[in-house]
């Protein structure tokens, strides 16, 4: 084996001291390349400029060698999975006398899979620590960020005839003049002035007041032009789509419920012209109440819906101009600067290092390693395991030029699991899940995602009861797709033992972009 210190490069590729610091999963690569390996490497692609990129938005070409060399490494493919290495840390930590900090982040961290929804799983994804850097990195000056909203707000106003316009330009104009706004600049890392809380608490003042005024104007604004109206209205043209109303995705039950809570929105309108179209909704109503799940729509009732829709579109459109949803838009936006603490300069930082899970294990580790536990050595090698872990993901992440995460959340039934996500210049994403079930063995899925809310779904299992588990879900799978307005083009099962040529020749023709593994 090659170690790093041996490693001997020409003055132009030298590797600097920094690189396995950096990234300790690239160090480990680099420790156990063989003298064969790292020729290649360096054949292919320079190492220097692979280092140097380390940290840019993404790689420069392709690092496939070096990526298959990281995959493939004995010490990082036996790492385990993060969860598993969490909770070994929590009862390594358990057995101390005095609960250390940690362990309550810890324990929050490990939340089992029932009690998850969309906001919380977002928000683990974010705080898994493989996108600490990126995070901080991006850091926004908030001075500045509250600078190009109050500006963005003054063209929106300008554009709208709304009541009390001049005098929000003038609260806009007197905020944007304060010696904060003014210097606010790029930097995060400005001189705050010597009475930063009254000035930071006087600005805060001035935006709840424009917020205050804004939101006043914006609920005397006909109910079609809030959220809730253009959601509901997005939800029934999704349902109406050609797919949609196919014999896969129909689903007369949920057009029913869209059309009916649509209907009730628009009874509270003021507009004529929105009144006037209720009797042509109600009628349709009707006629959807006797279609039966498992029957086709009468040709005539999409027909006469959608014709329906793009008239009440076209009426609330000349109706709301765009100015009022932009401004309702920087309103909720604006809000958040009410207060004081979220407009300091460093809140953003300190707010992603106290949030993030790297963060809080490197912090914990200087911590303990600085005073003396019974249990300290073991803690710190569980400590210093998942900080690999975590740099493996970014590794993995930097070098596909894409997002390779772990599952942030336990499942008793999963031995290990992994996402990968990647963006195409096209607008298509496409996931790779990679699971390995205790019951049921290794369980991939395909997911591509293109033209916003069309999806392809490509599920591969060796167990053939297992397949026959996900066929009989799938009709649940459809709806709860279909409920969040993603039209399920496409599902598909394989056996992931078989090699499928004729679907090898159709993943072509939908450019799931991934290679297949049958």
């Amino acid at each position: 084996m090659i170690y790093f210190s041996m490693i001997n490069l020409s003055a132009d590729k030298q590797l600097g001291i920094i690189l396995p610091n950096t990234n300790r999963a690239l160090g480990v690569v680099l420790k156990e390349v063989t003298p064969s390996e790292m020729q290649t490497l360096l054949k292919e692609k320079d190492l220097k400029s692979i280092v140097n990129s380390f940290f840019k938005q993404s790689a420069q070409g392709s690092d496939e060698t070096l990526l298959n060399l990281v995959k493939n490494n004995p010490t990082l493919k036996d790492l385990g999975n993060i969860s598993g290495s969490v909770k070994e840390l929590l009862n390594a930590l358990k057995s101390e006398k005095t609960a250390l900090p940690i362990e309550t982040t810890l324990q929050k961290f490990l939340l089992n899979m029932k009690e998850l929804n969309e906001p919380i799983l977002k928000q683990k994804l974010e705080n898994s620590g493989v996108f600490l850097e990126s995070k901080l990195k991006n850091v926004q000056n908030p001075h500045l960020e509250l600078k190009n909203l109050l500006l963005s707000l003054e063209k929106s106003i300008a554009k709208s005839d709304i009541l009390g316009a001049r005098t929000l330009t003038q609260n806009i104009k007197d905020l944007l003049g304060t010696q904060l706004l003014k210097e606010a600049s790029n930097s995060a890392l400005i001189q705050a002035p010597k009475d930063e809380k009254t000035a930071l608490a006087q600005l805060a003042k001035g935006v709840e007041n424009i917020v205050s005024k804004l939101s006043e104007q914006l609920r005397s604004a006909d109910i079609t032009s809030t959220k809730s109206f253009e959601k509901q209205l997005g939800k029934l043209e999704h349902l109406l789509s050609s797919k949609m109303i196919s014999s896969d995705n129909f689903k007369p039950a949920l057009l029913l419920d869209a059309l009916q809570n649509l209907s009730v929105q628009m009874q509270q309108s003021t507009k004529p012209e929105v009144k006037g179209l209720l009797d042509a909704f109600f009628k349709i109503v009707e006629s959807l109440k006797a279609v039966d799940q498992n029957t086709h729509l009468d040709k005539k009732i999409p027909q006469e819906l959608r014709g329906a829709v793009d008239t009440l579109k076209a009426a609330v459109e000349k109706s709301n101009p765009a100015p009022l949803k932009e401004m309702a838009a920087i309103s909720s936006k604006l809000a958040i600067f009410s207060n004081p603490q979220k407009l300091e300069v460093h809140e953003g930082v300190r707010e992603i290092l106290s949030q993030d899970l790297k963060s809080t294990l490197l912090k914990a580790g200087d911590e303990i390693a600085k005073a003396s536990y019974p249990n300290q050595a073991e803690i710190l090698r569980h400590v210093d395991k998942l900080l690999l872990q975590i740099d493996y993901f970014q590794l993995l992440s930097h070098l596909s030029n894409s997002s390779s995460i772990y599952l942030p959340f336990s499942w008793d039934s999963l031995e290990d699991g992994n996402i990968n996500i990647k963006k195409e210049k096209n607008s298509k994403f496409y996931c790779d899940i990679e699971l390995k079930l205790k019951e049921h063995g290794e369980l991939k899925i395909k997911l591509a995602l293109y033209e916003e809310n069309q999806i392809n779904i490509h599920i591969y299992s060796q167990s053939s009861e297992f397949r026959k588990m996900i066929k009989e879900s799938i009709g649940s799978l459809r709806s709860a797709l279909i409920e969040s307005h993603i039209t399920p083009r496409e599902i598909r099962i394989f056996d992931a033992l078989k090699r499928v040529s004729a679907y090898e020749k159709a993943e072509n023709q939908i450019d799931m972009g991934f290679e297949v593994k049958v």
